[in-house]
């Protein structure tokens, strides 16, 4: 079967892209042929989807929205495409799944990954509030409808379209052999860091206003008060991270609050932390939070992100309203603990709903034609 999969950016930066190159990778060796689409060509994420047997396409960007909606309808008319699967964040990225559909695509998928508006700054975030609001209706006229976790559908479909038979929930899959913990791993990084007798919170995410990137200095502030040698590493990129960094320096953090910008060995960098914070304003469901756990490490939520992103015995929620000082004693009153091998036969059951294995199934299953699936 051809499908049209929405959108990739580079393959490295972002949580849609994470998720759809497992997806493609689950789906090598199968009888499907996919076109991604994006807003920027980018070589390096071309020759990674060659791989996988998946051509990248370039379409204008929302800026543009009608010669994107003229792209990929004429993209759909050329192509015949059994299935278009949108995986998008915002109500307003529906502009492709609407020209899908009128471009004659057998079924046209939705998958939201987000609870919450994407831009940076508050007044941003208001105006695209409003704009969800107002074109809901867009998302929730496809044939199916998938979301990360409950949130994530709510804030995309509308009431029908999740109490329709054709909406499922379908958690964010990481490969649990790629970040068990590794004793010797954690040994090599924390040396090649500079960080091996030290206490190192974690985080990975865009440097963006639904990540509260400036919170993680108060964070590493208030543990440091509980803590001296504490080290915050930090994994990412984005357009807040320059007054990120500003504001550390400001604090006294400049030596201990490591920025690391994007990287590749995301899994090894895991090893080598000792807790994990994801202060959000919001998320869908996090990928790397989930990454983060499958390693064994304690991750610590804020209570705005979705319960469903916990793995049984592994997350905690705290409050961002309250100050960095709540987060602070929390993370000190965990440590020390025993790093827990998720693996282990007996451990199986907490991390079965992000497993690929376990969700290999569920994953094929979008991608089965009318036919298969009445079969």
């Amino acid at each position: 079967m051809r499908v049209l999969i929405g959108y990739m950016i580079d393959g490295r930066n972002s949580g849609i892209d994470k998720y759809l190159l497992r997806v493609l990778a689950l789906l090598r060796g199968e009888d499907v042929q996919a076109d991604v689409l994006t807003t920027r060509m980018n070589e390096d994420l071309r020759q990674i989807l060659a791989g996988c047997g998946a051509e990248l396409i370039e379409v204008p960007s929302l800026r543009h929205p009608l010669r994107q909606y003229a792209a990929v309808k004429r993209l759909t008319e050329e192509n015949r495409y059994d299935l278009a699967y949108f995986n998008i964040s915002e109500a307003v990225n529906s502009v492709g799944a609407l020209a899908a559909r009128k471009g004659g695509a057998g079924r046209v998928a939705v998958h939201s990954h987000n609870s919450g508006p994407g831009g940076s700054g508050a007044g941003m975030w208001k105006l695209r509030i409003f704009l969800n609001t107002c074109l809901r209706p867009l998302a929730s006229a496809a044939d199916e409808y998938y979301a990360c976790s409950e949130l994530a559908g709510q804030w995309l479909f509308s009431k029908k379209a999740r109490a329709s038979g054709r909406y499922h929930i379908i958690y964010n899959p990481v490969s649990l052999e790629t970040f068990a913990y590794r004793e010797e791993v954690r040994r090599q990084m924390r040396k090649a860091l500079g960080v091996e007798d030290a206490v190192v919170i974690g985080h990975i995410g865009n440097y963006i206003y639904s990540k509260n990137s400036g919170f993680l200095p108060e964070i590493l502030q208030a543990v440091r008060e509980r803590i001296p040698g504490a080290v915050l590493l930090s994994v990412g990129d984005g357009p807040e991270r320059a007054a990120v960094m500003e504001k550390a320096a400001a604090m006294g953090l400049g030596d201990s609050m490591i920025f690391l910008g994007v990287r590749d060995d995301v899994p090894r960098l895991l090893q080598a932390m000792d807790v994990f914070v994801l202060p959000s304003r919001f998320e869908g469901l996090p990928i790397a939070a989930i990454e983060a756990q499958m390693s064994g490490l304690k991750t610590f939520f804020s209570e705005r992100i979705t319960e469903e992103a916990a793995i049984d015995g592994q997350g905690s929620f705290l409050s961002i309203d309250r100050g960095a000082d709540l987060w602070g004693a929390a993370i000190a009153a965990a440590l020390p603990y025993e790093r827990p091998d998720l693996t282990a036969p007996e451990n199986r059951s907490r991390t079965a709903r992000f497993d690929i294995e376990e969700q290999a199934s569920a994953i094929r299953a979008i991608f089965l034609s009318k036919e298969e699936d009445e079969g």
